[in-house]
């Protein structure tokens, strides 16, 4: 769809694998941009490190841990927000972006958006406001 702009998109998309450590995609993608095709094209500044990526591979990418839906309780990865079990949507985290889980279950005083209570009490003791609502939270009120 955007042939003038495959390279700094697949670049791009290279770097942040890296960054999140998803080493298996980010090698797949790196060996992409070794095409002869799309070679000439790489920055040079990221040129070296595309391709000790694809010469020396960590094709293994840890699984993502898994939590049980709150309404059935089925297994799924914790950052997918829609239970493939019971196809219910399942509220995030403000703290952590995570799906929430019944037994770690917590509100805002304020706003009342659902986080994980042991993720909103540590960002509460450090920031001491929601990120949400950006209203002063009292550790004991959660």
């Amino acid at each position: 769809k955007f042939p003038a702009h495959v390279v700094p998109i697949l670049t791009s998309t290279v770097i942040e694998c890296q960054r999140a450590g998803l080493k298996k995609t980010s090698f797949e993608y790196a060996s992409m941009l070794m095409r002869p095709e799309y070679r000439p094209q790489i920055a040079e500044t990221y040129k070296k490190k595309i391709e000790s990526i694809v010469r020396k591979p960590t094709k293994v990418e840890e699984d993502e841990p898994v939590s049980p839906c709150p309404y059935c309780a089925g297994q799924s990865p914790e950052s997918v927000l829609d239970c493939p079990h019971c196809n219910n949507r399942i509220p995030y985290c403000v703290a952590s972006g995570l799906k929430m889980v019944a037994n770690d279950w917590a509100v805002c005083p304020s706003c009342r958006f659902p986080a994980l209570y042991s993720r909103f009490t540590t960002l509460i003791e450090a920031e001491k406001v929601c990120p949400m609502c950006e209203n002063e939270v009292v550790p004991s009120a959660i």
